[in-house]
């Protein structure tokens, strides 16, 4: 079945009260579903390698999703 693997990236600001978030797919695979849920080391390593590498940017939240994902950009 193919899962798509989504990062909800949340970076903070010294002058935004809120942070600013937004989606990014991760990985879009064939997978069990039980691989996605065990896929915390390998967000890790994505994010080491990714445009959200710095200390700013955290994985707030990860969520496995059957088939196609439509990312929701800024949330």
């Amino acid at each position: 079945m193919q899962i798509t693997v989504v990062a909800l990236m949340c970076h903070t600001l010294a002058s935004i009260p809120q942070p600013v978030c937004r989606e990014e797919i991760v990985v879009k695979d064939e997978m069990p579903m039980q691989a996605c849920m065990l896929s915390q080391p390998a967000i890790a390593d994505w994010k080491r390698r990714s445009i959200f590498s710095g200390d700013q940017w955290k994985v707030s939240r990860i969520k496995c999703v059957p088939g196609d994902y439509v990312v929701k950009g800024a949330i």
